[in-house]
C-alpha cells in the first residue's frame, strides 16, 4: 500500500479534528439537542479537563525519563566503545611491538650491538671512516670494513623503522622507550650516528634527532661514562632539548 505523505495525513488529521469539534454545534443547530441539553453536555466534557492536564503531564514525564534513559545507554554505549577502541589500541600497538621485541633479541641484531660495543671500546671511533675513504684497503682491511659495515646496517636498520612508525603515529614515544632502553639509544648516537656521517656528510638526521629527543640527555650520557669528554655528552648537553 502507497503510503501517504506526511502533509496528508495531517492535513487529513486537523479536518477530523475540526468536523468533531463542529458535530456538537452542528446538532444544537439542527434542534436535535436543546439548548439546556447542549449546556449540560458542555459542562460534562469540561469534567474531562483535569484529567487531560493530568494525563498530558504524566505523558510528559514519560517523555522526560525515556530521553533520561536513552541517554544514559548513550552514555554507557560511548564509554564501551571508548574501552574497545583502547584495547583495540593496545592490541595493535602489542602486534607492532612484538616483532621489535624479538628483532633485537635476536641472535644477528646482538652480534650486531656487540661489534659496534668493541669497536667504540678499542677507542677507534674514526676507523671506520679511515677505512671506507681508503681505496688500497688490503684484504684483511676489507673484511674489517665489511664486518663493521654490516654491523651499522643491521643496527640501525631496526632504528629507522621505528622512527617512520612514530612519524605516522602508529606508535606513541613511551611505547618506543620500552623497547629502545637508553644504552641502545647512546649506542645509535655515538656510535652508529658517526659511521652514518662518514658515509655521506648530508645524511638524514630524522631517526637520530627522535631517538635523542626520547631520553632527557643525563639519561643517555650516564650509560656509557667511560669516555671522559666524549663529542656525544657536548653534543647532547648543547642540544635544544636539554
Amino acid at each position: 500500500m502507497e503510503k501517504l505523505p506526511w502533509f496528508r495525513l495531517t492535513l487529513g488529521a486537523l479536518v477530523i479534528w475540526i468536523l468533531f469539534g463542529l458535530v456538537p454545534i452542528a446538532l444544537g443547530i439542527f434542534g436535535v439537542f436543546s439548548d439546556e441539553a447542549t449546556t449540560r453536555f458542555s459542562h460534562f466534557g469540561g469534567m474531562f479537563g483535569a484529567a487531560s492536564a493530568f494525563f498530558s503531564g504524566f505523558a510528559l514525564i514519560g517523555i522526560l525519563l525515556s530521553t533520561r534513559a536513552q541517554m544514559e545507554a548513550l552514555r554507557l554505549q560511548k564509554h564501551e566503545l571508548s574501552r574497545m577502541q583502547e584495547n583495540q589500541r593496545q592490541a595493535l600497538t602489542l602486534q607492532i611491538v612484538m616483532p621489535f621485541m624479538d628483532d633485537i633479541a635476536s641472535e644477528e641484531f646482538r652480534q650486531a650491538s656487540n661489534i659496534l660495543a668493541e669497536y667504540e671500546r678499542a677507542g677507534t671511533l674514526g676507523r671506520y671512516r679511515d677505512l671506507r675513504h681508503n681505496p688500497d684497503r688490503t684484504h684483511e682491511e676489507q673484511e674489517e670494513f665489511e664486518r663493521l659495515d654490516s654491523a651499522r646496517r643491521r643496527f640501525v636498520h631496526v632504528f629507522h623503522k621505528m622512527a617512520r612508525l612514530a612519524r605516522n603515529d602508529a606508535v606513541d614515544s613511551e611505547t618506543v622507550k620500552t623497547v629502545f632502553s637508553p644504552d641502545l639509544v647512546w649506542t645509535l648516537l655515538y656510535v652508529d650516528e658517526p659511521m652514518e656521517e662518514a658515509i655521506r656528510a648530508n645524511y638524514s638526521h630524522r631517526t637520530f634527532e627522535y631517538f635523542q629527543s626520547l631520553y632527557d640527555p643525563e639519561e643517555i650520557i650516564g650509560q656509557w661514562p667511560r669516555t671522559p669528554g666524549n663529542p656525544l655528552a657536548t653534543r647532547l648537553k648543547d642540544s635544544a632539548f636539554a
